[in-house]
């Protein structure tokens, strides 16, 4: 997977054959053949390679002494480690290359929404965070998610770290807001109930 990974990301989707990257991997083809039975096996596994990464940031996030701003900023820096590397841009010539193939797109939709119901299950069953931290991060996980990607697309411009801070900062920051409002929220209810 690492090599199909290394091949998309520096070569591209019509480049990533068989051949390219049996030969990154130092392998021969037919080993590869072996390993995964088809080009589209293998661009799979690097789809649920890059979600199972995804899937454990959720598993092993932990609400702390330093409240919603500490968590949204971990949340957001742990999410970019995965969304602004190579894996993703081994995700982004997967999605653009299968694009054109019917049946390939909709595995790709399937794979997709599996991925975020993992996700989504990953934060539910997190003990660590309370009920409405869970509700906060799966309300809002479309749209960081989308957020990472079109973020990603702007590493191609070759834009500068601060850059990407700033949005990162951004993002950290709606989130803590909301996570904020649900506390409050709660606060609130909890307060009337006691009236």
């Amino acid at each position: 997977m690492s090599a199909a990974i290394t091949v998309l990301s520096a070569q591209g989707f019509a480049r990533a054959t068989s051949v390219a990257i049996a030969e990154q991997a130092g392998l021969s083809t037919g080993a590869l053949h072996h390993h995964f039975a088809t080009k589209e096996d293998l661009f799979i596994a690097v789809l649920d390679d890059v979600t199972a990464h995804v899937i454990a940031l959720f598993a092993d996030l932990r609400e702390g002494r330093g409240g919603s701003s500490e968590l949204a900023d971990a949340l957001i820096k742990s999410l970019w480690s995965v969304y602004g590397k190579a894996a993703y841009w081994a995700v982004w010539e997967i999605n653009i290359g299968w694009r054109s193939d019917k049946a390939l797109c909709k595995q790709l939709a399937d794979h997709r929404r599996n991925s975020r119901d993992r996700m989504d299950e990953a934060i539910r069953d997190n003990s660590f965070l309370s009920d409405r931290t869970k509700n906060t991060l799966i309300a809002l996980l479309p749209f960081i998610l989308s957020a990472m990607r079109g973020m990603f697309l702007e590493t191609f411009a070759n834009r500068e770290d601060s850059f990407f801070q700033s949005q990162l900062d951004v993002l950290a920051g709606l989130l803590k807001t909301r996570l904020d409002q649900a506390a409050a929220q709660r606060r609130r209810g909890q307060l009337a109930a006691n009236n």
